[in-house]
């Protein structure tokens, strides 16, 4: 399944909006997904994620 997440990070000083499509078995899944793209590409931790919607395509 294809789901489409909306949302906001934490980056440093400044909070960035991201829209992310996202392949995955489950929603819980595609929002695991999420979390590790952007702790490992911006060292963000979980906590400084806010997920505001999820839409199944």
């Amino acid at each position: 399944m294809k789901f489409k997440i909306q949302g906001a990070a934490e980056v440093g000083r400044e909070t960035l909006p991201f829209e992310k499509e996202i392949e995955a078995k489950t929603e819980k899944h595609a929002k695991d997904v999420v979390y590790s793209i952007y702790g490992s590409k911006h060292g963000v931790s979980r906590s400084k994620i806010e997920i505001n919607s999820i839409e199944e395509l």
